[in-house]
């Protein structure tokens, strides 16, 4: 009767394999760190001062900054004497500007830039963690009406939802 070897198991190899997985999982972007700032957990957002002749902007930038937040479920979004921070802004621009021209040189589309000015400040610290960035958005739209065409509201709804996805990202990244 013959005996089989039977393969020999590394020590090592449990500690290859621990490794490798510690590898992969950092490789991938995961992490174990909070995405925020370790002592803030919630924020407040007061109505964005509108600086423009457009109405209403200060709505639309206000209700989806914290309707992010919200979903993003990072912060909670909480009155102002239970947040730990502030985020607080301005729409200080919005251009709606000729785009392209037919060959009668009229304005076919146009394009739409809004620009916010926003700061977070920690309240616990009583200093900014960013101050005075700014976030502009934009979007465009044809003047004629086409099937499934882009509008003048399609387009600001455009600049606000780039603005506010990156108001967003860098309120709760870790700082």
């Amino acid at each position: 009767m013959s005996m089989k070897s039977r393969p020999r198991r590394s020590r090592f190899a449990p500690a290859a394999v621990a490794c490798l997985t510690l590898a992969c999982l950092f490789a991938c972007g995961y992490s174990t760190t909070s995405r925020t700032a370790k002592d803030i957990k919630s924020i407040y957002v007061p109505f964005f001062e509108n600086k423009t002749p457009e109405p209403n902007l200060e709505i639309s930038v206000t209700e989806r900054i914290i309707d992010n937040l919200v979903r993003d479920n990072t912060l909670k979004v909480v009155s102002e004497n239970a947040a730990d921070a502030v985020l607080d802004g301005e729409i200080v621009g919005f251009k709606n500007q000729p785009f392209s021209f037919n060959q009668e040189l009229n304005a076919e589309e146009y394009h739409v830039v809004v620009t916010v000015v926003a700061t977070l400040f920690n309240r616990r610290t009583n200093e900014p963690i960013w101050e005075k960035r700014n976030f502009v958005g934009d979007g465009s739209y044809f003047v004629e009406e086409v099937e499934n065409g882009r509008t003048f509201d399609d387009a600001v709804e455009e600049s606000v939802r780039e603005i506010t996805e990156r108001i967003l990202n860098i309120t709760v990244q870790d700082w």
